[in-house]
């Protein structure tokens, strides 16, 4: 690789991360607010999430709603988001930046 293409390749790589870190802010943000709207969300629609072994009868699939994912949604993304932006700062330092 020349010195040309290597530089394209760490200002790609920079742009990558650049890009990435603003999404995983974006979701740290999120999962703030789904955190705060849960408690509210818990009063109109009690426990929304599903107990593989419930202490109470009244627990488990019955309470089980969609909505109960969103948050796993976002952790999930944001996790992705810093395995990729770890993997991208790898590959920058092997090009010695």
């Amino acid at each position: 690789m020349d010195a040309k293409d290597r530089e394209a390749e760490i200002a790609d790589l920079r742009q990558q991360v650049s890009t990435l870190k603003a999404k995983k802010a974006a979701l740290a943000e999120e999962c703030v607010h789904l955190a705060a709207w849960m408690p509210e969300f818990r009063k109109e629609f009690g426990n929304p999430f599903y107990y593989s072994h419930p202490t109470e009868p009244d627990e488990g699939i019955a309470n089980y709603n969609q909505n109960s994912h969103m948050g796993m949604q976002i952790l999930m993304a944001f996790m992705r988001v810093n395995r990729d932006i770890e993997r991208i700062e790898e590959q920058l330092r092997r090009l010695g930046t």
